[in-house]
């Protein structure tokens, strides 16, 4: 994102640029200055509390100690929610915030983070959607949320004055050309209705009846979704915007056919974290536990409990992308400053091992992959045969009298079943990088059954943008923990299910270990995969016998 350098320094409360970079740094962020004024921000994709202004502020004053970490409370449970579940967007949460001190660049800055949420984490609006309302034109505080008739139902749509059927909203507002389809059911499409009149078309358009202005103090949100964690994480991060200016929050009980409950919900959870362990992963041996507690409220975390070398930290309600103890203890070291960590040159660990097999250097692989940031998957070796066919490979095995298509074929190689978990996997916050160790089946005419199997390892990035030269580094990193980066070579290859020019066989002296590259558009396009994918495979088997040869 980008701001104005004199409001972000202004709202943090410092006067020097180098201390707001530094700080910025720390906390994962990268920034840049420019002459007219601004600077970019770009923040870490997992943390959507910071891709506003305020959020970034506010993690700013946490690190520098100018707030104290503070529990978020609900002023009061003001709206009543009733949900009729529409078929292709079930989820809704709302709440809302007052004293909200807006002005034109505020409301700008408001609707850029609304939008950013739409496009990155909310997947142009097909996983979660929000909507910002003007409470105090709201014409009742009792909600309905479902399916309406396009054709039976009307609305005036945002920034219009003529009453109109959704149908027409849908077919002939810019809105609605762009986003009309995403839950549309036939001629049902989901609303949110106060005292009959429709204030919210989601995933769509907000009605004029609840415009924001500069002039707007309390503000209704709804989040709407697929998704009912997602919802909740995206509702959250917004109220803990609006809240940076001191308002208080009103809650909602959403009431379902089967279920009721209050949001936003903004308990803090706890986490239970091994002492030992966090020493152990940042390598800095014993401190002083006022260092810890010290890091950990520079992150916005409160300690709950201590007890036999553990502690309980309640994690804030904001914070949607911590999911194991591993983030907590990174959280300590940007805490501490990765500067006053220090660091240490340690030996890749297979040119110290005296004992050499297949299980030692499956592990050296997943202990650097988890390392970078991949996730393991692991997953069937039966696949689709049309995703191996679209893909471009042809000597595979096909399944007799399969009993579904979509395990009719024995994988060949596997980039095959990882293009189909990227498929899968599209609604998840990029990057996404996974890698997966298994055994592939390949032809093989001496063999008694003229097939056999082997051991691989493959892992992939699929982002917005990503390049040969991504996968290129991880490659770099996995051959080094091995001892084995000085004998690379690369050699330029023809497989059809690369970009040409984009992919390389990989030799280890003269032995063809595996390949990598950048996957064709066109074979993710037929795939309906939206964004680049690259990748690289290893064979494990081939890379045992280079081994061993070497540590003979």
């Amino acid at each position: 994102m980008r701001v104005k350098l004199d409001t972000i320094m202004r709202l943090v409360g410092l006067n020097s640029v180098e201390a707001l970079k530094d700080v910025l740094f720390n906390l994962k962020c990268e920034a840049e200055l420019s002459e007219d004024g601004t600077i970019a921000i770009e923040v870490q994709s997992d943390r959507i509390d910071m891709f506003s202004m305020e959020g970034i502020a506010r993690a700013i004053r946490l690190y520098l100690g100018l707030d104290n970490p503070t529990p978020l409370q609900l002023k009061n449970v003001l709206f009543r929610v009733f949900v009729k579940p529409p078929i292709k967007r079930p989820y809704i949460v709302v709440a809302a915030v007052t004293n909200v001190n807006l002005d034109e660049e505020r409301l700008r800055l408001l609707i850029e983070f609304q939008e950013r949420l739409h496009t990155t984490f909310g997947r142009n609006r097909r996983k979660v959607a929000i909507g910002l309302h003007d409470l105090d034109k709201l014409p009742s505080p009792t909600l309905e949320y479902r399916d309406v008739n396009i054709d039976e139902t009307r609305m005036i749509p945002l920034h219009d004055f003529r009453e109109m059927s959704i149908r027409r909203v849908l077919e002939s507002t810019e809105q609605g050309i762009l986003y009309g389809t995403i839950a549309l059911n036939e001629n049902m499409h989901p609303a949110i209705l106060s005292e009959g009149k429709v204030i919210s078309l989601p995933p769509v358009i907000n009605s004029d009846i609840t415009r924001l202005t500069e002039n707007t103090r309390s503000i209704l949100i709804d989040v709407t979704g697929t998704d009912i964690n997602a919802v909740n994480s995206v509702l959250n991060a917004i109220v803990h915007t609006l809240t940076f200016y001191g308002g208080e929050v009103l809650g909602a009980e959403v009431i379902y056919p089967d279920t009721a409950m209050v949001v936003p919900d903004v308990r803090p959870r706890r986490v239970k974290v091994d002492l030992k362990f966090v020493f152990e992963w940042l390598g800095i041996g014993r401190v002083p536990f006022l260092i810890v507690e010290s890091a950990l409220n520079k992150m916005g975390y409160r300690i709950a409990s201590v007890s036999d070398g553990y502690i309980e930290v309640e994690v804030p309600y904001y914070r949607s992308d911590i999911l194991h103890q591993v983030d907590v203890v990174e959280d300590i070291a940007m805490g501490v400053g990765y500067d006053n960590i220090g660091f240490e040159e340690v030996e890749p660990r297979l040119r110290v091992s005296k004992g050499l097999n297949l299980k030692t250097i499956v592990s050296v692989i997943r202990d650097v992959l988890v390392g970078l940031g991949y996730t393991e998957l692991n997953t069937l070796t039966l696949i689709p045969s049309q995703v191996v066919e679209e893909l471009g490979f042809k000597d595979f095995a096909l399944v007799v009298n399969a009993p579904s298509n979509e395990i009719n074929a024995l994988r060949s190689t596997l980039l095959q079943s990882i293009i189909v978990a990227l498929k899968n996997s599209q609604y998840i916050p990029q990057p996404v990088k996974v890698f997966e160790i298994g055994e592939v089946v390949l032809n093989c005419p001496s063999c008694y059954n003229k097939w056999r199997n082997e051991l691989r390892v493959c892992w992939a990035i699929m982002d917005s943008e990503t390049r040969f030269e991504d996968i290129h580094a991880t490659l770099y990193s996995v051959l080094r923990e091995l001892g084995l980066e000085g004998m690379l070579k690369m050699r330029p290859c023809k497989a059809e299910v690369f970009s040409e020019g984009r992919c390389a066989d990989i030799y280890l002296g003269d032995r063809v270990v595996g390949v990598m590259g950048e996957v064709h558009p066109e074979k993710l396009e037929r795939l309906g995969i939206l964004y680049p994918v690259t990748l690289a495979e290893l064979s494990i088997n081939i890379l045992y016998t280079i081994l061993s040869n070497k540590f003979r």
